[in-house]
């Protein structure tokens, strides 16, 4: 059997601070660090000739080198607005191609996270306003893969990554871990790791403007042309240049507050209770008490 280097999945999801963990993946020199696009390429999508042991040369450099090698995307663990209908294809491909794997899985408060993810999928060119986007209209026919509820029943993803991986080698923590107590957070990816990240508390991605992103729902439906609002004429990465410059006038974020407050009285009237005893079974299968970062359990 061919040795191979300490491996490291991490599989988001989004919206959960992956860039600040993938700037120190990348830097981190007991790290090999396989590149976000090579990860995609590997994993995601419905090729049948899956290449079930990519990076074989990558895990011999680690070796040689005595690294770890370390991936990072969060669209392994599904992409959110599809309702990560691919989630236990790539799960399974990630197992058969390193089975001695340890995943790690950053997880937030469903309500946060909904508001948060809204905005990237108006930005990546969705067109749906929010309750259209938080209510599949004809979930009896699933004809397109779309944004579901059950998608943010995390004791789900933890549940299909420990039956891979098995419960010793998978590791679930909050975002709000993160963003509330570095150190500790810092502590227990340390020793999930076997050496010493060196982690500073360095979130990078800002809330975007949310007036240029209500305009630019409206123009992904129209004008614009992306996978996710297709039939426009512009390319989104036109829209999103011409969003950049709307957010950056003097006075963009003068409505953040009004249009914040309805989506979360929108967002709220919507998952009341619906993911009480996902958070509960989550909590138990974590040993964490989650109700202090702000769960409904």
């Amino acid at each position: 059997m061919i040795q191979s280097a300490p491996t490291f999945i991490h599989i988001g999801i989004h919206k959960t601070g992956s860039s600040t963990l993938q700037h120190k993946f990348r830097t981190h020199t007991s790290i090999y660090y396989v590149e976000r696009a090579d990860v995609r390429d590997a994993f995601i999508g419905h090729s049948l000739d899956f290449d079930d042991n990519p990076f074989q040369a990558e895990s011999e450099r680690a070796m040689d080198q005595s690294k770890a090698l370390v991936m990072s995307h969060e669209r392994l663990s599904g992409y959110p607005a599809s309702g990560g209908f691919d989630r236990e294809l790539i799960a399974g491909r990630l197992a058969k191609a390193f089975p001695d794997a340890k995943i790690l899985i950053i997880f937030r408060e469903q309500s946060r996270w909904i508001k948060s993810f809204y905005q990237q999928y108006v930005a990546d060119g969705g067109s749906l306003k929010l309750r259209e986007f938080l209510t599949n209209p004809l979930p009896q026919i699933y004809k397109l893969p779309a944004f579901e509820l059950d998608y943010l029943n995390y004791h789900q993803l933890v549940t299909l990554y420990q039956g891979h991986f098995g419960s010793e080698n998978v590791l679930a923590l909050p975002f709000e871990l993160m963003a509330q107590d570095f150190d500790a957070f810092s502590t227990r990816l340390n020793k999930f790791f076997g050496f010493d990240l060196e982690l500073v508390n360095e979130l990078t991605n800002q809330s975007r403007p949310l007036m240029p992103l209500l305009l630019m729902r409206v123009v992904n439906g129209t004008i614009g042309n992306t996978q996710l609002s297709p039939g426009g004429f512009v390319p989104l990465g036109y829209l999103k240049l011409a969003t950049k410059f709307l957010g950056a006038l003097p006075g963009a974020r003068c409505f953040d507050e009004r249009i914040s407050a309805r989506f979360e009285r929108q967002i709220k009237e919507k998952i009341e209770g619906h993911y009480d005893e996902s958070n509960k079974e989550l909590e138990t299968m974590i040993g964490m008490d989650l109700k202090t970062y702000g769960y409904n359990c």
